[in-house]
Order: C-alpha cells, then sequence, then structure tokens
C-alpha cells in the first residue's frame, strides 16, 4: 500500500511511503532544500 503525505512548513512537496503489512518498504521524499545535499 502507498500512502502519500503533504508535509507543511518543510522544503519538501510530498512524502510517498510504501508499505507492506508492518514493514516499511520504501520512502521517496519529494524536493526539498538545497542546504540537505551541500557538503560542508
Amino acid at each position: 500500500m502507498e500512502y502519500r503525505f503533504r508535509p507543511e512548513g518543510v522544503c519538501s512537496s510530498e512524502m510517498i511511503i510504501e508499505v507492506e503489512g508492518d514493514i516499511i518498504k520504501k520512502v521517496r521524499i519529494v524536493g526539498g532544500c538545497a542546504g540537505n545535499t551541500a557538503r560542508r
């Protein structure tokens, strides 16, 4: 089963969660801030 969540107050526009029974199989985060991938 797939769940879609649209968070508020963060850079990502959507979170897609694939669940099989009680197990989370996959999590995809759509969008995000450039700071999440920046190196220091």
